[in-house]
């Protein structure tokens, strides 16, 4: 019989949960999940006799290094910058790891020892990046099966409150760490158009959006993620390609964002005291208004908008004309602003949020024809198994790990799922007994042609 397998988990965030119950319930595995806050980590393990809970900080490396020293397999969910201090242990224990994060220059610098090492430092897959990725193989892999050209690909992701769940005026709701979405709502991006490269600042991101319609779904605002020209060569594209990697939001998000962004609502970097404060006087001390009388107008003048443009009312419904003492104490504003999100922005245990991944491929066939090929996959959360975030980000991941230590995957080295061909089959196979499946579509010339006015690109 084969010998039981060992994960170590660090982290023990939102996104943990169906890690665990996939390791423990489905694999059969022994896991030790280590979290900073030790009692996070015991209500996810839910005393089940193959996990244990530890407690473990990034200042206490020794004690990683024995968790590690003791696993088979290692996944790391904490944040991005913590990334290299799981990776350093591993490297010296000879044990491959997963992240769901983006690649980092920190791991990737280690592609060198890792190789050295015989073991695998796998990132980016979870929800956006991961499945997107894993679609977009999947298309492409077809597309080449036929002698296809790639002209352009378009690929989408989010994580939005379901539909029937869509109930507040921002059009959002938090299903992962709030703090991440707004430093990530900062972060530059880069697309192609042609071979030729759009660059997007970070604070210019949500003035660069346009409107995508999804066939089923509805249509939704879209702006860049982050940089897609270095999956240019994984995936094997020319250099003349158009490629774009984009969040999706429901209508309205971006000039929300744009707007908080200029009063300087998304500042995480200062420090400030905010005893004795109210949020108008906040709001005020924002637009460098010495008044908090009509300071509705006194906002819209400083946003150049009308007095009843709908941020104002959002803002108001936030909490942020309110004569109240500001909650925050001490920090930035980006507290103050997460704060009043938070108790406004949160799940309720009934509510259901969504996950899309949605990829379109523009292609050249023979004489001249060109198609275009879709994929998309739709998963709402459930009560019973969690969120369709949690899931969309653990269970690619999950599955990817079990590859790994059971020798389905043999690589070295710091990788992404566009680097190994054969891992997006593996996953997304077993993927369909979790109710994950990409709906595939193929749209002719005319037919493209036809649906311009519904929005196709």
């Amino acid at each position: 019989m084969m010998a039981t397998k060992h994960v170590a988990i660090v982290g023990a965030g939102l996104m943990t949960q169906p890690l665990v119950d996939y390791f423990i319930e489905r694999s059969g595995y022994q896991v030790t999940l280590a979290n900073r806050t030790v009692s996070k980590a015991r209500e996810i393990i839910a005393g089940r006799s193959q996990g244990k809970a530890v407690r473990w900080s990034v200042d206490e490396p020794e004690l990683l290094d024995k968790v590690i020293s003791e696993a088979d397999i290692v996944v790391s969910m904490v944040p991005k910058p913590v990334h290299t201090h799981v990776a350093i242990p591993c490297l010296r224990h000879r044990k491959s790891m997963v992240t769901t994060s983006y690649e980092i220059p920190e791991l990737i610098a280690l592609d060198k020892e890792a190789r050295q090492r015989g073991i695998l430092i796998l990132n980016e897959t979870g929800e956006s990046p991961g499945l997107d990725h894993m679609g977009t193989q999947m298309l492409l892999a077809d597309i080449r099966k036929d002698a296809g050209r790639v002209i352009s690909i378009n690929s989408y992701g989010c994580g939005l409150p379901a539909f029937e769940f869509n109930r507040n005026p921002m059009g959002y709701t938090f299903s992962w760490d709030p703090r991440t979405v707004f430093v990530s709502a900062q972060t530059p991006a880069t697309y192609l158009k042609s071979g030729k490269r759009i660059d997007v600042p970070g604070d210019r991101l949500f003035e660069h959006f346009w409107l995508v319609d999804i066939e089923g779904l509805g249509t939704f605002e879209t702006y860049p993620n982050r940089d897609c020209t270095r999956y240019v060569k994984p995936f094997g594209l020319e250099d003349d390609v158009s490629f774009y990697r984009g969040l999706l939001r429901f209508s309205g998000y971006c000039n929300n964002m744009q707007y908080m962004l200029a009063m300087g609502l998304l500042d995480s970097e200062e420090e400030e005291d905010f005893e004795g404060k109210t949020y108008r006087q906040f709001t005020a001390s924002l637009v460098g208004s010495e008044s908090v009388e009509n300071l509705e107008g006194a906002v819209a003048r400083y946003l150049k908008i009308d007095d009843h443009a709908d941020i104002i009312h959002r803002l108001g419904w936030l909490g942020l004309f309110d004569d109240r003492q500001v909650v925050v104490k001490k920090g930035t504003r980006l507290d103050v602003l997460l704060d009043r999100m938070l108790e406004k922005m949160s799940y309720e245990p009934h509510e259901r949020d969504m996950t899309i991944v949605h990829i379109e491929i523009l292609a050249e066939f023979g004489e001249g024809r060109r198609e275009k090929r879709l994929a998309t996959l739709y998963l709402e959360g459930s009560p019973g198994l969690g969120s369709a975030m949690s899931r969309s980000v653990a269970l690619p991941a999950a599955i990817a790990t079990r590859a790994i230590v059971e020798g389905k995957i043999n690589a070295t080295g710091v990788q992404i799922p566009p680097t190994l061909p054969s891992l997006y089959i593996l996953v997304l196979e077993e993927l369909k007994a979790f109710g994950f499946d990409f709906e595939q579509e193929t749209i002719s010339q005319m037919e493209c042609r036809e649906r311009r006015f519904l929005g196709v690109r």
